[in-house]
């Protein structure tokens, strides 16, 4: 069976994207499910960076390009169902893979057979056109708790209806449960008619996960945000 195909998407950086993408990718793992993990943010690619994964050979850039094959940018650690396809943040003079990313549902069809699911991170925006180039994608939205947040989530929700591209729910990421301004998880249900919601909490442990190049799932699973992250994941292969 083909795997199930995930792109996480944002209107907007600074919600919590990467965050969302590289640890439900990596709790869908710890719950028995090969999962890859794929940059496909080609502007901004950080995901490596949540591994502390440095140094590799091959990246999707180098796939895109045609200087190597998936299988060969493909990467994985002590965790044989977790995979990653990393881009490169330093990038190369004449690199033009920003441009061939239209050609990424070809390579994924090269890979599709041997997961359970497809995680892809993809850049912050409003542009669908990238989401609807990969057969049989699925979308979750990431968002913050905040009025304006939600309401560009909303904008990006109606762009993927009018696209016919099913959303399999949205992340609301560091909710605070002290601050009453933030708006709740009913109020971010009827303003986005978006069935699922997952509610992630404020954590810092996300920022010392960041820095140790652990994915907070793995470093500290009894942590706010990740008893949260893990009961997605569980959610999501339920979907």
């Amino acid at each position: 069976m083909p795997a199930k195909i995930i792109v996480i998407m944002s209107p907007k950086g600074g919600v919590g994207k990467t965050t969302t993408a590289v640890n439900l990718a990596t709790a869908i793992s710890l719950l028995n499910k090969k999962t890859l993990l794929v940059d496909a943010n080609l502007e901004t690619p950080h995901v490596a960076v949540y591994y502390g994964f440095v140094g590799f050979k091959y990246s999707l850039e180098d796939v895109l390009n045609g200087s190597a094959k998936p299988e060969d940018a493909v990467y994985t650690g002590d965790n044989p169902n977790f995979h990653l396809l990393p881009s490169r943040i330093a990038k190369k003079g004449g690199d033009k893979s920003v441009y061939k990313l239209v050609n990424l549902n070809l390579h994924l069809k090269k890979l599709i057979n041997r997961y359970d699911f497809i995680i892809i991170d993809s850049k912050p925006s409003y542009d669908i056109e990238f989401i609807k180039l990969i057969e049989n994608a699925n979308c979750i939205i990431v968002s913050n708790p905040d009025i304006t947040s939600i309401i560009e989530a909303k904008k990006l929700k109606d762009e993927l209806d009018d696209a016919g591209i099913p959303i399999l729910g949205m992340a609301l990421n560091r909710t605070n449960s002290r601050i009453k301004e933030q708006v709740t998880e009913k109020e971010a249900k009827d303003l986005t008619k978006i069935e699922n919601l997952w509610k992630i909490r404020e954590d810092n442990t996300v920022y010392r996960a960041l820095k140790t190049g652990i994915p907070i799932v793995m470093l500290s699973q009894k942590s706010a945000a990740s008893r949260d992250l893990i009961n997605m994941a569980k959610e999501i292969i339920k979907l």
